[in-house]
């Protein structure tokens, strides 16, 4: 069973989370906002859901969505998993026949790729001081029987036959070939996989459009936990440093680079790990490889943002010192 919106709201009331009369009094109104997964949110009365099902039903999309469940479950059950707690939405339900998510919709919040000062110096720091203190808290050894443990594939692409991928877009297979065209992409790739550290939890996903943030800007909130793993913290961090630079990349001429340095200088400074700087920005030229894959899943050839995302990515693998010093500013 797949939902809609107007499945959504059945669903809903057979598994008791909405009443009939909220139906016939028009209080449950339901709104699509998908990207990988389904994802409604659905306001009933005065309760808030988000119910999120898995889009693609095969076993890489069930095995995503289940180990978000998991991560849920454990935040809500084990004492030791607090740190997750605290970032995490909490979840009300899981029905694992249909792979469907009911989880709390957090309202008054607005995830930071929508703020309308995305590049605040302070949010930023708020959100790189969020991040440490998270990874930090998940050292225990204890953690590792309870997450996978993960490299992300895309440190290896320049080993992949694009042949071997009959399902995937055209355009995902011209970005491995060109990836496997320019033989630093390969040097630089396995130079990143000899820097993994697996040494805490990570959330796997930590990007702008992840990170919720209330009115008061208190707090930081993090939804989609479905790649939390047992990891290298700087994947995290990478992440959330590609987030910004993307727009400048994407948009050069919309996006000034220097608006957006004082908001990547913050991240590192709430992250309070100096030391971790330049790791962070070649990984996050890793990520960038990551995400030109993700914006030509049904792309018939490379579009101009994968050439761009692509370039970026080479030009901070091969060139990390300047890299450091044109994106952060502090050349």
């Amino acid at each position: 069973m797949f939902l809609t919106e107007a499945g959504v709201v059945h669903y809903l009331v057979e598994q008791r989370f909405a009443d009939i009369a909220d139906v016939v009094g028009g209080e449950l109104r339901v709104h699509g906002i998908s990207r990988r997964n389904l994802n409604f949110r659905v306001a009933a009365g005065k309760r808030q859901y988000l119910v999120k099902q898995v889009r693609k039903w095969d076993a890489d999309g069930r095995a995503s969505i289940e180990r978000e469940a998991a991560v849920y479950w454990q935040a809500k059950t084990n004492p030791d998993l607090a740190p997750v707690a605290l970032l995490a939405p909490e979840c009300h339900a899981w029905d694992p026949a249909n792979a469907i998510l009911i989880l709390e919709y957090l309202p008054a919040h607005t995830d930071l790729f929508d703020l309308a000062d995305r590049f605040n110096p302070a949010v930023a720091r708020l959100a790189g001081k969020a991040m440490g203190c998270f990874h930090r808290a998940m050292r225990d050894e204890k953690h590792r029987e309870q997450f996978p443990a993960e490299i992300p594939w895309y440190m290896s692409m320049h080993e992949i036959d694009p042949d071997d991928l009959k399902d995937e877009s055209a355009g995902r297979k011209e970005l491995l070939q060109a990836v496997r065209r320019y033989s630093q992409f390969g040097t630089e790739l396995e130079r990143a996989r000899v820097e993994w550290r697996a040494e805490t939890v990570i959330q796997g996903d930590w990007k702008l459009g992840n990170c919720l943030i209330p009115a008061s800007r208190d707090r930081l909130r993090l939804v989609d936990w479905e790649f939390a793993c047992w990891s290298d913290p700087v994947w995290d961090l990478a992440t959330l440093l590609q987030s910004y630079w993307n727009f400048w990349v994407l948009s050069p001429s919309q996006y000034r680079i220097e608006d957006i340095q004082p908001a990547l200088r913050a991240v590192l400074e709430g992250y309070a790990q100096p030391e971790l700087s330049e790791k962070a920005i070649r990984f996050a030229g890793v990520r960038m490889l990551q995400t030109a894959w993700e914006c030509l899943d049904k792309a018939d050839r490379m579009t101009a943002a994968a050439v761009r995302l692509m370039q970026a990515s080479l030009n901070i693998l091969t060139r990390p010192e300047w890299a450091a010093g044109q994106l952060l500013g502090t050349a």
